[in-house]
């Protein structure tokens, strides 16, 4: 089975830093744009363009599409999350057993063909020359392998100094990491929706989205990208017994049990942070409630496609109106249980 979607690739003409979620903490940048934060960046965005009675209210907005979150690509290669399953082995003539271990675990992010495999009939074997940026990338891409040794993004760490507004106390020496991304590299996500109409709409947000720049420090210069369109042809496995998640995924209690947890293997991330864009300034320092997220590779053992929910983070504050909401709304494709090896 093939699926087609619509997909966006990021194109950064600046660092970026993106936040793990703990307060006042820079020194380590995600390599993952999460869907719910970039979700929550274009709803901000189509409502400065548009106004909210125009796009509708904020829940109605989150619910219109659903978003995958944002993973790195390289000119024609797209990269996805590895997935909480069995990889693929690598080839035993190459990489010895006793170093087979370290190298699964460094890896990070899968290339398209060997991503299809993995999800489908599972018959490829990993190279050693397909180990590419420190073997945290898998790919049999031939513009990928062109690199050779050269990183598809790097990170570097630079000493910030905070000065009190009234000198009352000495500067305080931060860390900022800061990822910066090979030439045609950047972050791609992709798009699900039956709702034409919103499309205009979040291609003139991600616009407005890329001359502010996303990520932590956009006031000095951080974040800032170009988005393009392109397409992304999947083939997915017929009679899927797992479904596989490309974004966060906050459930609805009647999508979960005890035996389907059991049966699955998955990752949970805490969400919340600071409000975004408050009504009044004064509530800029608010920080919003907290909620467990499932991860992106998380896989579930069910054929019947997840749907999640949006969850409401709005803090217990006199005075604050607006609602936090966060989206949680599955994006999952599905997936086959990696064929055993002999």
């Amino acid at each position: 089975m093939i699926k087609k979607y619509k997909i966006f690739k990021l194109h950064f003409h600046s660092p970026l830093h993106l936040s793990r979620g703990k307060e006042d903490d820079y020194g380590e940048s995600e390599q993952v744009l999460h869907s719910d934060t970039l979700k929550s960046a274009l709803y901000v965005c189509a409502r400065r363009l548009y106004g909210s009675e125009a796009i509708g209210n904020d829940e109605t907005f989150f619910k219109r599409f659903r978003i995958s979150s944002a993973f790195p690509f390289y000119n024609g290669e797209l990269f996805f999350p590895k997935p909480m399953l069995r990889l693929q082995p690598f080839d035993a003539n190459e990489i010895s057993e006793e170093k087979q271990a370290k190298s699964h675990k460094k890896i990070g992010f899968l290339g398209k063909a060997y991503f299809e495999d993995l999800i489908g009939a599972n018959q490829l074997t990993i190279k050693q020359a397909h180990l590419v940026s420190g073997g945290k990338f898998v790919s049999n891409h031939s513009e990928v392998l062109e690199l050779d040794k050269n990183p598809i993004l790097k990170s570097e760490v630079q000493q910030r100094v905070t000065i009190p507004a009234d000198y009352s106390e000495d500067p305080m020496p931060y860390y900022v990491d800061r990822l910066f991304f090979n030439y045609g590299a950047g972050l791609w996500f992709a798009i699900d929706n039956n709702d034409d109409g919103i499309m205009e709409i979040i291609e003139k947000a991600l616009k407005l989205l890329g001359d502010e720049g996303i990520g932590t420090d956009r006031a000095v210069g951080n974040g800032h990208f170009e988005a393009k369109t392109d397409t992304l042809q999947l083939t997915l496995p017929d009679n899927a017994t797992h479904q596989l998640l490309l974004s966060l995924y906050c459930p609805q209690k009647s999508e979960i049990s005890q035996s389907l947890l059991l049966s699955s293997s998955y990752g949970l991330l805490k969400r919340g942070g600071y409000l975004a864009s408050p009504d009044k300034t004064e509530h800029l320092t608010l920080r919003k409630k907290s909620v467990y997220m499932f991860t992106e590779g998380s896989v579930f053992e069910t054929n019947t496609p997840i749907i999640g929910k949006i969850e409401n983070l709005k803090p217990t504050y006199a005075g604050l109106s607006q609602n936090v909401w966060r989206d949680g709304l599955a994006f999952c494709i599905p997936s086959l249980k990696p064929a055993e090896k002999s």
